[in-house]
Parts: structure tokens; C-alpha cells; sequence
């Protein structure tokens, strides 16, 4: 008590101010986590939801494609595409004419095409692999591409319904197969590149029916396997360890040889939203109503068993999954989750976020009508792999620049003693040096436009 009391005499004035508010600040705060427990939490989720500092600026339209890749963000737009990375520096910038692009990605290869149209481009290993341009009397119906780098593009041609042309990595034709009688709504070439499945609408006694056809690269002619789909309307088909196509009424996974493994019944729900981005496993957003917005996000794996169930309120506007994570847009939250759907954050959506995309580490692009926002769903920009990769590639730059750049100077007192024995050296021994010392001021521009490369605005 003697030494409280000889406390309280030692301090100040001002002093007595300050520990009289820190006292109050921690009884408050006390006060409401008991009193606001769910408040608090709440608090909690959405200071652990970082916000980069570094926006960056986009050109795409309402009606632009974005898709996370890797540790990349693809912007497909009908006047350009863009392969940016988390801030805002360009890899790729492609100047295109699409009335309607389209995407498909698997690993860290993308294919952009035009629907109806001639373009498509191949995109993997942070740059722009292959180009390819059909002829006006030919038009895209669809390309996909799998993990191994293998595209399937499916065109229509003047005298048959569909023509499915499959490239290997190298953009060398492997495979053409010319079809006058079947139309043909999507193609991918098999998880090991040694087939490609078709997929075949059609009628059975006068129903609507879906058949798989799967071809091997030996059979050519004819196909090996024809599987029913019934009525099961194919929306998306991905080609990773297994084979996966989400239709609108069930998810199927195959085998290489054309055999179903695996299947997951909506059961009468109404598929609202789904991807097959994620790690070996689907994400749907089921719905017991046709027009109603409630319902539930699901996660399925390899087997057809469902992983996770997560209620769902609210419009669903944009959802997207790489890795383990899972980001999904609705008109009031952001939320970000695993694939077990165990734990979840949610941020308001109170900026007009309009879309989303997930990168590889786990970030998140939140895309509004003008920027790009980075996003971690925990921890500080300061401590992401990402920004600080990219931060000591741009110091390495800089220091190779200014090392190249001193190096003249550094030199100038030696060239005197240098040029001494040149005069005794034959012509030809000074041709031989002079065409040694050629490649050193190309290595120098080589060097200083690397940090250009990517200083284009997304």
C-alpha cells in the first residue's frame, strides 16, 4: 500500500491523465467482449482481412473475364489480354478483337478464345506461348486445355458439324477428327495425353441426351468408348490428375480410359455457381429454388463425397477457388474459406466489388468497376511471399542496372594501359577482341529493360 501510495505521489499531472485512460481503454474493451461477444469476433474476422496498399487501375468492361492463375491474374476483355501479377505489373499485354472471349485454365497453362470467332492464344509460364488464327470460313465453338500443356479446340467448318483438333505442347497438330454427323460441344485431351473426350449433344426417343465419345490418338476414325450422359447438360470440363465435367444436374469424375469413377447427384437442387479450380476437389452453390438466392456452398473430391457445407444468404455474384481456398462474392459479403468449408471470414462488401479471383497463395483479387485490390484472408502484405518476392526482384533489377551503368566509369582509368599492348598485337587477334567485347553493350540493354517490361498499367 506504502508503495502505491508513493507511486501516486510521483506522478504527474499529465501523467495521472494518460494511465487514467489506458485503465478506462482496457475495462471497455473488457466490457465488450463479454457484454458483445459476437461483435468482437466480428471485429476480429475483419481486421485479420488485410487490404493491400497498392490498388491497381483496370481497362476491362461489366462483361470482362478475370481468373487467378497460379500466382497471376488474367484479364480478358474483347480488346486485350492481360496477365498481371497481384501488383499490377504486366507480364503479358496482347492487343485482340473478340466480340465474345472465353477461358479455360488448368495448372498454369490458360487458352483465351473467341466464340464464333478466329483468335486464340495460349498462355503459361508467366508469358504468351502460342498464337493461333483460324480462317474466315472457320469459327471457335471451344478450346480447353489441361494440366500438362495439351489443347483441344473444337471448330466449325463448312461441310461438317464439328472438327476437333487436338495440339501437343509444342502447338503441333497430334490429332484431327472431322464429324458430319455428331455437333460437338466441348473436347479435352485426357490427364495422360493419350486420348481426348467429346462431348456429344443430342436426342434419345425424343429426349435431350449428352454422350461422351472418347477417342484415343491411335483410333482416329472411330471412338473406343461412348458413354450416356442422359440429360445431364455439360457446363465445364477440366482435365487435371482426373477428368472432371460439371453438368447441371450431377458432378462426374473419369479415369484416362473413359470410365466414370466417381459422381455427386444435386439431388433436385438447382445448381446456382460452381468451379473445378480448386486442388482436387469441385465447389458448387446448390439452391432448393430455381430464383431464390439462399442456399448452400458445397465441396466435393475426386470420389463423389461431399468435404463441406456452408449456408449461403444473398445473391451469389462471383466465386473462385485455387489451392485449398475458396473466395465467393455475394451482394453483402466477401468470404473466404477452405476446402473443408471449416472456417470461414467475411468482409462487407461495401466498396461494389463485382468480381474476385484467387491466387495460389491463398490472396484474393477483388475486382470493382475501376481497380484491382489485393486481399490476404490473415497476416500483413508484410509477410506475403508474393509482395516480397516481387519486391527483391525489382532490388536485384535496380542493382544490376546501376552496376552495369558504373561499370564505364570504373574502366576509363584502366583503358590507357589496355590500349598499350594492342599496338603489338596483330590485326587479326584485334579483330578477335573487338568481336569478344561486341555482345557486352547488348548484355547491357538486355539488363536495363528488364524493369520496363512490366511497367504498363493492367
Amino acid at each position: 500500500m506504502s508503495k502505491l501510495q508513493s507511486l501516486k505521489t510521483s506522478l504527474t499531472a499529465k501523467q495521472r491523465v494518460i494511465l487514467l485512460a489506458l485503465v478506462a481503454v482496457v475495462v471497455f474493451g473488457l466490457l465488450a467482449a463479454t457484454v458483445f461477444h459476437d461483435s468482437s469476433a466480428t471485429l476480429f474476422r475483419r481486421l485479420t482481412y488485410t487490404q493491400a496498399k497498392d490498388d491497381f487501375p483496370h481497362n476491362a468492361q461489366s462483361n470482362s473475364l478475370f481468373l487467378g492463375v497460379e500466382n497471376d491474374l488474367v484479364i480478358s476483355t474483347q480488346t486485350q489480354i492481360q496477365l498481371v501479377t497481384p501488383t499490377g505489373t504486366a507480364r503479358v499485354k496482347e492487343t485482340v478483337d473478340m466480340d465474345s472471349p472465353a477461358l479455360n485454365t488448368a495448372g498454369k497453362y490458360t487458352v483465351v478464345y473467341d466464340v464464333g470467332g478466329q483468335q486464340l492464344l495460349v498462355l503459361g509460364e508467366e508469358k504468351l506461348l502460342h498464337e493461333l488464327t483460324l480462317p474466315m470460313e472457320e469459327s471457335l465453338l471451344c478450346a480447353t486445355i489441361n494440366e500438362k500443356g495439351w489443347v483441344a479446340v473444337t471448330s466449325k467448318v463448312s461441310g461438317h458439324k464439328a472438327v476437333v483438333t487436338v495440339y501437343d505442347p509444342d502447338f503441333a497438330s497430334v490429332l484431327e477428327i472431322r464429324l458430319s454427323s455428331r455437333y460437338i460441344s466441348d473436347a479435352v485431351v485426357t490427364p495422360d495425353c493419350r486420348g481426348v473426350y467429346l462431348i456429344s449433344p443430342g436426342q434419345e426417343g425424343g429426349a435431350f441426351e449428352n454422350t461422351l465419345l472418347y477417342y484415343t490418338f491411335s483410333s482416329r476414325e472411330e471412338p473406343t468408348k461412348e458413354v450416356s450422359l442422359g440429360s445431364n447438360v455439360v457446363l465445364s470440363i477440366l482435365s487435371a490428375n482426373k477428368c472432371w465435367i460439371l453438368g447441371d444436374e450431377s458432378l462426374l469424375v473419369l479415369d484416362s480410359s473413359g470410365v466414370i469413377t466417381a459422381s455427386y447427384d444435386y439431388e433436385g437442387q438447382y445448381l446456382k455457381m460452381g468451379t473445378l479450380q480448386g486442388d482436387g476437389f469441385a465447389t458448387l452453390f446448390l439452391s432448393r429454388s430455381a430464383s431464390g438466392s439462399a442456399g448452400n456452398l458445397v465441396t466435393v473430391n475426386d470420389d463423389g463425397e461431399e468435404m463441406g457445407r456452408l449456408p449461403l444468404e444473398g445473391q451469389t455474384l462471383a466465386m473462385g477457388a485455387q489451392g485449398n481456398t475458396i473466395a465467393v462474392l455475394t451482394t453483402s459479403d466477401i468470404i473466404t474459406t477452405n476446402k473443408k468449408l471449416e472456417k470461414f471470414r467475411t468482409e462487407p462488401n461495401q466498396r461494389g466489388i463485382r468480381n474476385l479471383a484467387v491466387y495460389e497463395d491463398g490472396s484474393v483479387a477483388l475486382v470493382s468497376s475501376a481497380t484491382v485490390s489485393l486481399y490476404f484472408p490473415s497476416g500483413s502484405r508484410d509477410t506475403n511471399p508474393l509482395i516480397l518476392e516481387e519486391k527483391e526482384a525489382a532490388k536485384e533489377a535496380k542493382k544490376n542496372k546501376d552496376t552495369k551503368e558504373e561499370k564505364p566509369t570504373e574502366t576509363k582509368p584502366e583503358t590507357p594501359v589496355q590500349e598499350q599492348p594492342a599496338t603489338e598485337t596483330p590485326a587479326e587477334t584485334q579483330s578477335e577482341s573487338q568481336a569478344e567485347a561486341e555482345p557486352q553493350p547488348e548484355a547491357q540493354t538486355q539488363t536495363q529493360a528488364e524493369p520496363q517490361e512490366g511497367e504498363g498499367e493492367a
